[in-house]
C-alpha cells in the first residue's frame, strides 16, 4: 500500500477498485481511503492520514495516523486539514451539536438514544 502510493505521482491516487486507495501529498504525507475494514492495519502502517466510511469500534490508529471513520464523520460533518508547524490540524463542520438539524449527529440507532447527554434536549422552537 505504502510503495503505492510513494511510488504514484504527488497528489494522485492510485487504487485498487472495492479495497483502498493511496495518494502521496504535495508535502510527502500519505493519504489512505479504505472501502473495508480488514485493510485497517495496513493502512493505518502505510499512511499518515486514513479515512473510512465503514463504522469501526475504535476511533484511532496504533501506528499514530489519524484516523476519520463513518462515525467521526457522522459527529463532525466534514472536515478541513490543515498541515502547520505544530503537526495536523483538523478544522470541522460542527463543533457542537447546539441546533435541531443537528442533533441526529449524535443519535446512536443500535442503542436507540443519543451519544450525548443533553443532545435530546434542545428544543425545535429556536429558545
Amino acid at each position: 500500500m505504502r510503495a503505492a502510493a510513494e511510488g504514484g505521482d504527488a497528489n494522485r491516487f492510485s487504487c485498487v477498485k472495492k479495497a483502498w486507495c493511496t495518494s502521496r501529498l504535495g508535502n510527502g504525507h500519505i493519504v489512505a481511503v479504505i472501502d473495508n475494514a480488514a485493510y485497517l492495519g495496513p493502512a493505518c502502517d502505510a499512511a499518515d492520514i486514513v479515512v473510512t466510511s465503514v463504522r469501526l469500534r475504535l476511533n484511532s490508529c496504533r501506528s499514530g495516523a489519524t484516523l476519520f471513520t463513518g462515525e467521526t464523520l457522522r459527529r463532525t460533518g466534514s472536515v478541513e486539514l490543515r498541515f502547520t508547524q505544530a503537526g495536523l490540524e483538523a478544522v470541522t463542520a460542527f463543533d457542537a451539536l447546539s441546533r435541531p438539524w443537528m442533533r441526529h449527529r449524535a443519535y446512536d440507532w443500535r442503542s436507540n438514544s443519543f451519544a450525548e447527554p443533553g443532545v435530546a434536549n434542545i428544543s425545535d422552537s429556536g429558545e
